[in-house]
C-alpha cells in the first residue's frame, strides 16, 4: 500500500500560497493563520470578493471586472444565516435574504475584522503551478501593476480561483438566428437594455430565476424556459411566463418542447460556467471531464499531489460555511495528521462516481451534494479529527431546499435548532 502523505513536520516552517481571494480565499487565509501556518495569497483583482464585486461594465482595464458575473439587484438565494464565514455574523438585517452589496461589505469586514490584508498581494495573477521533486511547489506570479514575473516556492496549494467566469452557452438548433441579440448571463450587468423588449431567460438554475425576476421589472414579456429538473426556485410575474425547454430558435420566435412559439428580441442564456485552471501545468494531474474535477479526495484533495487543494468545488451547497471546513480537511492531511493512502482515496473516489452513475447523474453534477452537506460534512470531521460545522447548518440548508426559493426568513437558536418564518407575500 502506497502512503503518499507528506510525512509530519514543524508546523510553523510550512508556507502555503491560497489563489484567490474572493469568500473561499479568505476563508483559507484565517484557518492557516488559526493554525499557526504561514500563507501567502494571492489576488488578480484590486480587493477582495471575488465575484462578489459589481461593475457596471467589463472592462479590459480591470481584470477583475472580467471575471466577475455579478449582476445589478442581485438578491441572495441563501440565507444569511447560511453564508456566515466562521465566527464572524453578518450586522442585523431585516430579511435572511440580503444584497450583493451586504455581502461584500462582510467580506471586507471579515478581512480587516481578522487582519487578513497583510497575507494578500493584491494585483497578482498566479501564471503558473507546478509541483516539485522534493514535494513542494513552484508558483509563478505576475505583478500586474510593473508587469514582473516572480517565481515562489511553497509547501502546500490551496485553489480558490471561483468557477464562475467562463460562460457556457448550450448548442441549440437555430442560434445563429440570435447571435447578434442574445448573451450570457456573465455579460449582463444591468437589465436597462430590455425595457419594453420581449426577452426569453434560459436556465432556471439561480441566476436564471434572478434574471426573470429583474428583467421582468423592466421588459414588455419574460418567458422563463427551463428543464424538469432544474427545481431550484420559481419566478412568476404578471410580465412572467413560464416555459419548458427550447427546440428551437428561428429568425425571430422561438419553439418549445411543448410546441408553442412565441415571439422574442433578445435571449439570455443564465446556462452555467465551465470549471477551469488555466495555472496549473499538467504535471498537477489534474483533469477536467464536463465540469467533474478528478481526482480529488472528498472534492477537496488532489490524490496525485496531497499537499494541493482545490476549495468551492462542491455544488449546490451553502458554501461560506462549507470553506473553513474543507481548509481544516486540507491541513490535517498538509500536517501529516491524517494518514490515507493514494488506494484508499482513490478506492472513496470510484465508489462515489460509481453510487452517482448508478443514480443516473452525469458527470457535470460530480460534485453535487444537495441534501446530503450535514452528511459531508460529519465524514470530514470523523476522517480527519478536525472541528466540524454546526448541525443546524445541514438541518437550515435541507429545510431551505425542499421551501425552494426565497420563501422563509430564520433565526438561528443554537448550534442544532432554527426557527423559519413565512416571507408575506407582496
Amino acid at each position: 500500500m502506497e502512503i503518499i502523505v507528506l510525512e509530519k513536520r514543524r508546523v510553523l516552517k510550512m508556507r502555503v500560497a491560497i489563489i484567490g481571494c474572493g469568500a473561499a480565499g479568505l476563508s483559507s487565509i484565517k484557518q492557516c493563520l488559526d493554525e499557526g501556518i504561514e500563507c501567502e495569497a494571492f489576488e488578480q483583482g484590486s480587493k477582495v470578493g471575488g465575484t462578489w464585486n459589481y461593475y457596471d461594465h467589463i472592462d479590459e482595464a480591470n481584470i477583475l471586472s472580467q471575471h466577475s458575473s455579478m449582476y445589478q439587484g442581485l438578491v441572495t438565494n441563501l440565507p444569511k444565516e447560511l453564508m456566515e464565514l466562521d465566527g464572524f455574523p453578518y450586522k442585523e438585517q431585516k430579511s435572511s435574504f440580503i444584497s450583493q452589496r451586504n455581502v461584500i461589505e462582510y467580506l471586507d469586514d471579515y478581512a480587516k475584522h481578522f487582519g487578513l490584508l497583510s497575507h494578500i498581494k493584491f494585483d497578482h495573477k498566479v501564471e503558473f503551478v507546478d509541483p516539485r521533486q522534493d514535494n513542494k511547489w513552484t508558483i509563478n506570479t505576475r505583478n500586474l501593476k510593473n508587469n514582473k514575473l516572480i517565481t515562489n516556492i511553497f509547501d502546500g496549494v490551496i485553489v480558490c480561483n471561483g468557477h464562475y467566469y467562463e460562460p457556457i452557452i448550450p448548442s441549440i438548433e437555430g442560434m445563429n438566428y440570435f447571435k447578434d441579440k442574445s448573451s450570457h448571463s456573465h455579460y449582463i450587468k444591468k437589465p436597462d437594455k430590455f425595457k419594453n423588449m420581449k426577452v426569453l431567460v434560459l436556465g432556471g438554475g439561480p441566476s436564471g430565476v434572478d434574471f426573470a425576476r429583474i428583467v421582468s421589472q423592466v421588459a414588455d414579456k419574460v418567458y422563463f424556459s427551463f428543464r424538469k429538473d432544474e427545481a431550484f426556485g420559481r419566478h412568476s410575474s404578471d410580465k412572467s411566463i413560464t416555459k419548458p425547454e427550447v427546440s428551437q430558435i428561428k429568425e425571430s420566435t422561438v419553439l418549445f418542447a411543448d410546441g408553442s412559439e412565441e415571439e422574442v428580441e433578445f435571449i439570455i442564456y443564465c446556462t452555467g460556467f465551465a470549471t477551469t485552471f488555466p495555472f496549473l501545468s499538467k504535471r498537477c494531474k489534474i483533469e477536467v471531464d464536463e465540469n467533474w474535477v478528478y481526482p480529488l479526495y472528498k472534492h477537496i484533495i488532489n490524490i496525485e499531489h496531497p499537499s494541493m487543494a482545490i476549495i468551492s468545488i462542491a455544488t449546490r451547497v451553502c458554501p461560506f460555511p462549507l470553506f473553513a471546513i474543507q481548509v481544516r480537511f486540507y491541513l490535517a492531511f498538509l500536517k501529516g495528521l491524517c494518514l490515507i493512502s493514494k488506494e484508499e482515496m482513490y478506492d472513496d473516489l470510484l465508489k462515489d462516481r460509481k453510487q452517482r452513475d448508478e443514480l443516473g447523474v452525469p458527470k457535470k453534477l460530480a460534485h453535487e451534494i444537495g441534501f446530503f452537506q450535514l452528511e459531508y460534512c460529519q465524514d470530514l470531521e470523523n476522517v480527519a479529527q478536525i472541528r466540524g460545522v454546526p448541525p443546524v447548518i445541514g438541518l437550515m440548508f435541507k429545510y431551505h431546499l425542499k421551501k425552494k426559493g426565497r420563501r422563509y426568513n430564520y433565526r438561528v437558536l443554537n448550534d442544532e435548532e432554527f426557527e423559519a418564518f413565512p416571507i408575506p407575500e407582496a
